[in-house]
């Protein structure tokens, strides 16, 4: 049984490679090398079949497509200073505020009456100082006395400072003008110092961080336009401009962080979504692209076959950018020439061709 085995292996490999043999020429990519001579297709009066396009220049577009995530032009956690109970909380989620606007009053009867009592030291401490002054000018106490009696009294006024500048601290006013989150405390609260009140996000202006590779990073430059996109608005497109361009490389990724300004007046954008972003670094007017098809690379270098006097001529090229099924040609062909697509591996050098469908530019603007 095995043996049978062994002699049908064998037998179909033998079939397998007679056909190959016997279709050599239609073999992809080295089907060219065992092409009936040029002469013989002369002679036979049968030109290849194939596909072509005209090289024409077109507009190039260099664009980078990545994440960005979205961060409020100003935002902060009002917090207090100091420990306090909450008397008055003008705090409404989600209102739009202006600088200034009172946010919290704590109770202020205890350090209000230490600032009385610390005003009456101060009276007490100026008439015991004048009395000592009137006193000195007499002759009837030493200077070093009066010096003690303006010592006290700059203390004393010094101590009234204290208290109102605490006091100043029992007022939360907005830093600026935005828009109030969720409050995380009530009227009636004793609030310690650090502990979150309520945030405040000015989101007229969204700021838009995102990476780049650091091979773009001399192409960047402030004053760029982005263009965005969020899942959450999918229909709605946002345009933004690049505002600037971090000093640093991030040693892991090598990638710079970019920051774009996005008008945000409509307050569709909020804080921490994620946008796709797409960012025009670069433009070439006179392109050459060709189909990804047209294409040969045999070791290692790439050639195309262009068509001349219905002949076809193979020649190398040098290869620039890609994008979706189009590569770029920098050297090897010439705009208005025609290079072949399709055929391609049935084609040898100075083999006459026939092109089957029309003429078209190499890529439809």
């Amino acid at each position: 049984m095995r043996i049978l085995i062994q002699l049908l292996i064998v037998a179909a490999l033998a079939a397998g490679g007679y056909f190959a043999w016997t279709n050599r020429a239609d073999l992809p990519l080295v089907g060219a090398y065992f092409a009936p001579a040029v002469e013989g297709q002369k002679r036979a009066g049968g030109a290849v079949p194939v596909d072509a396009v005209m090289v024409t220049p077109q507009s190039l577009v260099d664009t980078v497509r990545v994440v960005g995530t979205t961060k409020s032009n100003q935002s902060v956690t009002i917090t207090s200073e100091i420990a306090g109970r909450i008397a008055e909380l003008n705090i409404s989620e989600g209102r739009q505020i202006s600088r200034g606007d009172l946010l919290v009053q704590f109770g202020t009867a205890e350090i209000r009456a230490e600032l009385e009592r610390a005003k009456a030291q101060l009276n007490l401490a100026r008439q015991v100082y004048e009395r000592g002054e009137a006193t000195r000018r007499k002759g009837l106490i030493t200077e070093a006395r009066t010096e003690e009696l303006a010592q006290g009294l700059a203390a004393a006024e010094a101590e009234v400072r204290a208290i109102e500048a605490r006091i100043g601290k029992f007022t939360l006013r907005a830093p600026f003008s935005g828009r109030l989150g969720l409050k995380q405390a009530s009227v009636g609260a004793l609030v310690q110092p650090g502990e979150p009140i309520v945030t405040l996000d000015d989101i007229s202006v969204i700021k838009l961080d995102f990476d780049v590779p650091e091979t773009v990073l001399a192409a960047l430059h402030p004053g760029q336009v982005v263009h965005a996109r969020s899942s959450a608005y999918p229909d709605t497109p946002v345009e933004g401009v690049v505002s600037t361009i971090d000093t640093r490389i991030d040693p892991a990724t090598r990638a710079v962080t970019v920051r774009a300004e996005i008008d945000n007046a409509n307050s569709l954008l909020r804080p921490g979504m994620f946008l796709t972003v797409e960012l025009v670094y670069g433009r070439t007017e006179d392109a050459l692209m060709v189909p990804e098809e047209s294409v040969l690379v045999v070791d290692g270098g790439a050639f195309v076959f262009t068509v001349v006097d219905g002949k076809a001529e193979r020649r190398p090229v040098e290869l620039g950018r890609r994008r979706p099924g189009l590569v770029e040609v920098l050297d090897g062909v010439e705009p208005g020439e025609t290079v072949i697509t399709a055929g391609v591996q049935k084609v040898r050098p100075g083999a006459p061709v026939t092109v089957r469908n029309p003429l078209t530019a190499s890529v439809k603007g």
